[in-house]
């Protein structure tokens, strides 16, 4: 059926191959009967669609919003053409000759190069061998594909006559026109489909509205059920960037959670305009305690003297002394007992002051009546500044209730997510950014009564490991696990020599699970 529009204009040329068309027409007629076959074929489709969907009471698919998520292809993944060498095909001409026939063996090129791009794909995805959850990942990448298909009209028709993902997938016969939907359908997904695709796995409850796509389930609603913490790995896996992957959150647990897997497993993403790596020292260990900071910028001076005009003859020159804090905004869980326990090490600390609220709905609490970021002093001479008591000046710049909102964490499509605790810690102390940080998580250090952040990094993970959902994959894991070996796993046949000339795109997603 997909093929049958360029089948019915190369029956017409074979036809009358040899002979003068005589006029133009005659291929007008050609190009119109094809568009009237598409034409056909898209109405055969489509019906058939509707009526697969109703027969599995599924036609909510057909009022999904396609637009309902910002596109874009974020994932990390190139798309490069994977160009080859193949020997023409041979045909028999009238004459009883062998010719090559160049649209058949450009044909046949580019229906292998899209079903090895497709496999090499998937390939990627998975997980080293080695991992408990190789076995799921698998899965996950089935649940992928089904959410490219059961959208696409032409390939959910398609997909009737297969059992499986894997099913399809290894079938060598089929046609350009398929191949290129099903990999367009595959790279084209969305982030907030991958997660789907991952909850679609991993639900408890198998519950609610779905429909059946090669042998597996594609559900209608997300189960909205805490994933454990190795579920976040299945999503770097499939999608390399950090600010993509926080607008599939829902909460700031899920952005402490997935943060901590990326930092744990020192997952390389891309950090586009939201980042979960700075270059200060203790930074990590900051938020891998569960403190999501806004940004955490370079260091302003902290202390200037400068010699002003007043502008105004009575007064002349003025000496003028900036006095700068330093800050951070950001959030923190309130289902976390040590988080609250931080905030209130926090407040005592005497280097620190402390604006919070808990909750879009909390009240805001102060550590002290003013909590400040700088403030000015003026004197008519330099050595007059000291006499100036700073308790008294005026010209103070303060934090004021709106700007935590600036420590609301950005989450599920881009945005605030304000049921958290959220702060801003003012450092009036000594030092600069970096010793800000290094404050912080002496503070946390404390919280988990541990020496230093050598120690806070191995309490924090502990518990992971432990309990699986962190994993460490030794040198020869990795060597062993390579794309090559899960290529064969997947198809039963190595991949062509001329897919791995390229190194650096043939290669697992992560070289942790």
């Amino acid at each position: 059926m997909y093929r049958s529009s360029s089948l019915l204009l190369r029956a017409f040329f074979r036809q009358r191959h040899g002979q003068d068309f005589g006029h133009k027409a005659f291929w007008e007629s050609l190009v119109k009967k094809r568009a009237e076959v598409e034409r056909f074929l898209y109405y055969v489709e489509t019906r058939a669609y509707q009526l697969i969907l109703q027969a599995q009471n599924a036609l909510w698919v057909l009022d999904r919003d396609p637009d309902a998520h910002e596109p874009g292809d974020c994932s990390g993944y190139g798309d490069e053409s994977l160009g080859r060498d193949v020997s023409f095909h041979s045909i028999e001409s009238d004459r009883g000759a062998a010719i090559d026939d160049p649209l058949e063996a450009v044909l046949r090129e580019k229906s292998v190069e899209f079903l090895e791009k497709i496999r090499s794909r998937l390939a990627r995805y998975c997980a080293p061998s080695g991992s408990k959850y190789h076995d799921e990942r698998l899965e996950v990448i089935y649940a992928y594909v089904r959410r490219g298909i059961f959208t696409e009209p032409a390939l959910m028709f398609l997909s009737q006559s297969y059992g499986s993902v894997m099913a399809l997938l290894s079938d060598d016969n089929l046609d350009l026109v398929t191949l290129e939907k099903i990999w367009n359908a595959v790279k084209t997904l969305c982030v907030h489909d991958i997660r789907d695709a991952v909850d679609d796995v991993l639900r408890a409850s198998g519950e609610g509205d779905y429909v059946m796509v090669l042998g597996g389930k594609v559900f209608k609603e997300a189960s909205g059920e805490e994933w454990p913490l190795h579920a976040w790995g299945h999503m770097m896996a499939i999608y390399h960037c950090y600010s993509c992957l926080r607008t599939t959150c829902k909460t700031v647990d899920e952005i402490i959670a997935m943060t901590r897997f990326a930092l744990f497993s020192e997952t390389t993403l891309s950090q586009s305009y939201m980042k979960y790596e700075y270059g200060f020292d203790g930074a990590k260990e900051l938020i891998l305690a569960g403190f999501i900071p806004s940004d955490i910028p370079l260091s302003s001076p902290r202390h200037s003297i400068v010699c002003t005009d007043s502008d105004s003859q009575s007064f002349g020159l003025m000496w003028e002394e900036t006095k700068r804090n330093l800050s951070l905004y950001g959030s923190l869980s309130l289902n976390d007992a040590k988080a609250q326990a931080f905030v209130n090490a926090c407040i005592r600390h005497p280097d620190l002051m402390v604006m919070l609220r808990k909750g879009a709905d909390g009240r805001v609490i102060r550590s002290r009546p003013v909590v400040w970021t700088s403030r000015k002093r003026h004197a008519r001479s330099r050595s007059a500044l000291a006499s100036v008591p700073w308790e008294k000046t005026r010209n103070i710049v303060r934090c004021e209730d709106d700007d935590l909102e600036e420590a609301q964490p950005s989450g599920w499509s881009h945005e605030k997510i304000a049921d958290c605790l959220m702060v801003v810690l003012v450092d009036g102390g000594e030092g600069n950014m970096g010793d800000f940080v290094r404050k912080l998580v002496e503070i946390w250090c404390q919280v988990y009564h541990v020496k230093d952040k050598k120690e806070l990094y191995s309490a924090l993970e502990t518990p992971f490991v432990e309990a699986g959902e962190l994993e460490q994959c030794t040198c020869d894991q990795h060597v062993t696990s390579n794309v090559i070996s899960a290529y064969e796993s997947l198809w039963g046949s190595p991949p062509p020599p001329w897919l791995v000339e390229n190194p650096n795109r043939f290669r697992l997603a992560t070289d942790s699970f």
